[in-house]
């Protein structure tokens, strides 16, 4: 998915340079900026006056556990990390087709725009490179079929019969609306809504904090949003705006019903379909616009992978002069079964149900999927337990525990294919990208260098990825897809084939509701739940209070689940908690504890 949205100025990234940095601030955390606080923080993100005393554990080694787990052994924190399955990186899986070929199947995370800034700043640190070569639809030649119609590379673009679409969404992120509605109690109100796009410009600063849309003020702009929006889903949001002729975006017109909302549920404006997430909230959808989540995506030509594996392997000098890296401190394959209160510790419970022998901890941070956090670790848990003739509490707040059992996570699935030839540059007008309302949906031919190709042939979410789901074998699942496009480009289609007819180690395919321990893809949150995201994201804040504590981290509790950006703001959080809770003190006076304010907006609005 993708938005007509102008594009900005990038932050320094490696073979990106800006001269003068611009700062990303996300829609709800306006106050900080990540990257920026960061990098005024030095090399470490807190000071100690003594050595710190205390052990902390770190569950889950995806990106959010394994960058806390580096900053904290950074500051000389005693840490030990454990992964539930036999790899660290979690959902940065950039997996080989072999060893002899750079060719690789992005399997999690894929694309990364300048607005993950802590990220951007993880890959400069790291040396690793972005490049500007994604072939999203409309950059490079794009196949579109939709139902009977057929339209080719060399035809407009979008094609004409999603001008409506085009325009009308197109309409509402550049000039906002004026939108009339009854709120709960039966009341007719009417709000003015500012322009996503401006929003967007308005959440970057430059490094004296200093917006470069400053006629917006962002958290007014959002409250707005949020009283008309925040109970609505996509498809409830969408007919509210584009069936009425007083709540039109000035350059909009009516969309037809069903034939517009069936257009944009099966390929968007022309640049992917949003059907399968009709259901969830129309906030979510907007948040990527003005978070610039869908806007000048870069892709990292070296895996993304490489980012989880040198934030494992990268020597740490800590303060005392010993050195050390997160991968001496993590124990893979171990997972947990239960992580409880415990006296005044925190107990973790290892596989067999037993006490983990490092324990008890001092400070925790789980760092994996919601899902996981309530069916691995238990944190959903609202009462205590007896175990192995031991008494065991709960970790979190009823609230935080409902919050972990309800909120949305959406199931996603993608199917790679390594071809002998990077057959799509031997023709005219042969698509790199193809969008349809078939089985495989999304389609995107992908060049890592070697005269083989890689070919994503499916990416879908939700109802598309169920679809997919019980075809487990690999050739199976190619062929079932191949025969969906063969409907409409009988020519592709015959390319789909993997290099030498090896189906087993030339085809790599995921259905990440189906992983032991990640219970699916990424967060979106369905109308009603973001006070449930603002419970989970907030709840390192509650170090305040002292004592042990579980503190939650990955993008799962953030405001942007199924971004990188979300996983790490989170493990941020969570690293200065216990930083903090073990005696140190922050290196600015402006960071995650100080900045960011729980009731920055009402996340409990109530409308029809």
């Amino acid at each position: 998915m993708a938005w007509l949205i102008p594009s900005k100025k990038s932050r320094a990234a490696t073979g990106l340079q800006e001269t003068a940095p611009v700062y990303y601030r996300m829609v709800d955390t306006p106050q900080l900026s990540y990257a920026q606080w960061r990098e005024e923080s030095g090399d470490t993100i807190a000071t100690f006056s003594a050595p710190p005393a205390g052990k902390v554990a770190i569950v889950g080694a995806g990106l959010g556990g394994l960058a806390a787990a580096y900053e904290l052994l950074k500051c000389g924190v005693d840490v030990t990390v454990y992964e539930a399955t036999e790899r660290s990186g979690g959902r940065l899986y950039s997996k080989k087709f072999n060893d002899t070929s750079p060719d690789i199947a992005e399997l999690g995370a894929m694309r990364f725009p300048p607005s993950e800034e802590l990220l951007y700043r993880y890959l400069d640190l790291f040396g690793i490179g972005l490049v500007d070569d994604f072939p999203d639809p409309g950059k490079v030649p794009t196949y579109v079929a939709y139902k009977s119609s057929k339209y080719p590379p060399g035809t407009s673009f979008p094609p004409a019969e999603f001008d409506t679409v085009n325009a009308g969404w197109n309409a509402l992120m550049n000039n906002g609306a004026t939108i009339t509605y009854v709120d709960s109690a039966g009341n007719t109100q009417t709000k003015t809504l500012v322009a996503p796009a401006a929003i967007q410009k308005a959440l970057q600063t430059d490094a004296s904090g200093t917006s470069l849309n400053p006629d917006v003020d962002v958290e007014t702009a959002w409250s707005d949003w949020l009283s008309v929006f925040a109970n609505r889903s996509l498809i409830n949001g969408l007919v509210l705006i584009f069936s009425s002729e007083a709540n039109l975006p000035e350059g909009a017109t009516l969309w037809s019903y069903p034939e517009d909302y069936e257009r944009f549920a099966s390929l968007g404006t022309g640049f992917g379909g949003f059907g399968p997430l009709y259901q969830v909230a129309f906030l979510e959808i907007i948040r990527l616009v003005v978070n610039g989540l869908e806007t000048d995506q870069k892709f990292v030509p070296s895996g993304i992978e490489s980012l989880a594996d040198s934030l494992r392997d990268t020597t740490i000098t800590q303060p005392g002069g010993g050195t050390t890296t997160v991968g001496d401190n993590l124990n893979l394959n171990s997972p947990i079964s239960g992580i409880y209160r415990f006296g005044d510790k925190i107990a973790v419970l290892g596989g067999d149900g037993t006490p983990v022998p490092a324990g008890p901890f001092d400070q925790v941070i789980v760092a994996t999927t919601q899902r996981s956090m309530e069916i691995d670790t238990n944190l959903g848990l609202f009462y205590g337990i007896e175990l192995n003739g031991n008494t065991y509490g709960p970790t979190q707040e009823a609230e935080t525990a409902q919050a972990l059992r309800d909120i949305h996570i959406m199931n996603s699935s993608k199917v790679f294919i390594r071809t002998a030839t990077q057959f799509w540059k031997e023709g005219t007008n042969v698509p790199r990208c193809i969008l349809s309302d078939s089985l495989s949906a999304n389609l995107y031919t992908l060049d890592y260098g070697a005269t083989s190709g890689v070919v994503l042939i499916s990416y879908v979410w939700g109802d598309q990825s169920i679809k997919q789901i019980s075809f487990q074998d690999k050739q199976a699942r190619v062929e079932l897809l191949r025969d969906a496009i063969a409907a409409f480009d009988l020519d592709f289609a015959a390319e789909l084939v993997p290099a030498g007819g090896d189906y087993e180690n030339n085809v790599q395919m995921i259905d990440w509701e189906l992983q032991p321990h990640f219970y699916g893809a990424f967060k979106l949150s369905r109308p009603s739940q973001d006070h449930y995201v603002q419970q989970v994201f907030y709840d390192y804040q509650k170090v305040s209070g002292g004592g042990a504590n579980v503190f939650l981290a990955g993008d799962s509790v953030s405001w942007i689940g199924g971004w990188t950006e979300g996983a790490l703001q989170t493990s941020m959080n969570a690293a200065c908690a216990v930083a903090e809770a073990l005696g140190g003190t922050l290196n600015t006076p402006v960071n995650p504890l100080t900045a960011l304010q729980a009731n920055t907006y009402n996340y409990n609005v109530t409308n029809a």
